[in-house]
């Protein structure tokens, strides 16, 4: 008998729709435990979910410890994605690219410390494709490493 990765039931379920760069990743992929700071810097982004369904509120896709939701349903053209920490608890910010390159920082200014599990940082994003989101662990004066990064449609 044959296993059914996490990762298809969620796809046949309708949860997540994978692009066609999925084919690429193994069927195992979605058993992963998240990576640590130090192993998501010697992994690199290997395994990356590549969208969310933008068809209802409520779609969660997590890589390294970066997860992401889209929190509302689409208004006026654009939607609110939240960006958290997922494993454990890291200092840095979630950076937002568009398909024309950065579109913002969240916290804007200075780096924040989120705590796993916790409060996250909104994105109100227009409806589209081309979106990711990164989770940078560190500080202006240590220096920044992605510990986990999301690619999304709205």
């Amino acid at each position: 008998m044959r296993k059914t990765s996490v990762l298809l039931r969620l796809a046949a379920a309708g949860a997540v729709v994978l692009g066609a760069a999925a084919a690429a990743v193994p069927a195992n992929a979605a058993s992963t435990a998240p990576q640590t700071s130090a192993a998501g810097a010697a992994a690199g982004s290997a395994v990356r979910a590549l969208s969310v369904s933008p068809d209802s509120a409520g779609s969660t896709v997590c890589e390294g410890d970066l997860c992401i939701q889209r929190i509302t349903s689409i208004i006026n053209n654009s939607a609110t994605v939240e960006a958290w920490a997922d494993g454990y608890t890291f200092t840095g910010h979630f950076e937002l690219l568009g398909p024309d390159g950065h579109m913002a920082n969240c916290p804007a200014s200075a780096d924040y410390t989120w705590v796993a599990g916790g409060t996250g940082c909104n994105f109100k994003i227009p409806a589209g494709t081309g979106y990711t989101i990164k989770a940078w662990e560190g500080t202006r004066s240590t220096g920044y490493h992605v510990i986990g990064q999301v690619d999304f449609r709205v």
